[in-house]
């Protein structure tokens, strides 16, 4: 028996075509044959006039459909705090949110379908820590790595509960979801079975890691502008910004001496991605605001504007004096 072709439909089911079956083959032998390793929800055997099976085309309907459903939850799941997480299929789900050094706690439940029984030679959850380039797809580099055992080989036949625990787990990166990268954090849950294809289910979950607030933030400035025809200061009242901090700053005009026609501010998020020639940088602006509409005399600008950042992102500001057409 060979398979030839497997067409996965948008519906629950699949269909597997099969050929090079015996002559005498019939509906129940051949379900008979793979019911072992599938759940075969339909099942047809083309048969010529004389009633034989034919040698070409044959299908099974469902065949390929998971003997056993699994479930991965936390202990904590229902008073823990849960966040957005936008999935590939451009969906947006509600996900657990830990931070480093918390212990993942919770528990896996295998329900054969229909107590059918499933052999397997072992189960095991793995906590994992990726990072995927997207013009990389499906190649992960892990820098996390947590393996648990919940099973021995064996034969499942109900439904069953293994609790898992990972105690104080080391999670020094944020969750992050870019233009050109992503890094995750999933629970992976596989049961390894001879023959057929391990079966394999996860459950992401975010990281999000908080710092008190720097003893120290020193204020910066920035001089910028053309030789011997713009001078401007920049001075912003601190150097480190939470997510939803404001930014407080001033302007000085300190040389004049062509025409401006007006001035925008600027908030920009970069991301950068590999190294050497492989490099990719992303630049998107979060908002612009207008500073200045007119000529400006040298005296003080305030700025005084919301910042909404993510923390892999490299935030900066860029101010964009527009030079008259006429000097």
């Amino acid at each position: 028996m060979e398979v030839i072709k497997i067409r996965r439909w948008k519906t629950k089911f699949n269909n597997v075509y099969v050929r090079n079956l015996l002559a005498s083959t019939n509906d129940e032998d051949l379900k008979n044959t793979l019911g072992d390793f599938y759940t075969i929800t339909s099942i047809v055997v083309m048969r010529g006039s004389d009633g034989k099976s034919k040698s070409k085309f044959n299908y099974l309907v469902g065949a390929f459909k998971l003997p056993c459903n699994i479930f991965i939850s936390f202990a904590d799941g229902r008073i823990r705090k849960q966040v957005p997480l936008k999935k590939e299929n451009g969906k947006t789900v509600m996900v657990a949110l830990f931070q480093s050094q918390e212990s993942i706690v919770g528990e896996v439940v295998i329900e054969p379908v229909h107590r059918k029984k499933v052999e397997h030679n072992g189960v095991k959850i793995v906590l994992l820590g990726q990072i995927e380039l997207y013009f990389d797809r499906g190649n992960f580099y892990d820098f996390t790595s947590l393996v648990r055992e919940l099973d021995i080989p064996g034969e499942l036949y109900e439904r069953k509960t293994y609790p898992f625990e990972f105690s104080t787990v080391e999670m020094l990166y944020e969750s992050y979801n870019g233009v050109n990268v992503r890094l995750r954090y999933i629970l992976k849950v596989t049961i390894s079975r001879d023959y057929v294809s391990n079966i394999v289910e996860y459950q992401e979950f975010v990281v999000r890691n908080y710092t008190p607030p720097p003893s120290i933030n020193n204020s910066i400035k920035m001089e910028v502008g053309i030789e011997d025809c713009l001078h401007i200061e920049f001075e912003y009242s601190k150097s480190k910004y939470h997510l939803k901090d404001v930014i407080i700053g001033k302007i000085y005009f300190l040389l004049v001496r062509i025409k401006l026609k007006n001035m925008e501010l600027e908030i920009r998020r970069r991301e950068s991605t590999g190294s050497g020639p492989n490099t990719h940088v992303e630049t998107e602006t979060f908002a612009k605001f207008e500073l200045m509409d007119g000529a400006s005399v040298r005296e003080l600008w305030s700025i005084l504007r919301k910042l909404s950042n993510s923390s892999y992102y490299q935030c900066f500001l860029r101010a964009n004096p527009f030079l008259s057409d006429s000097f």
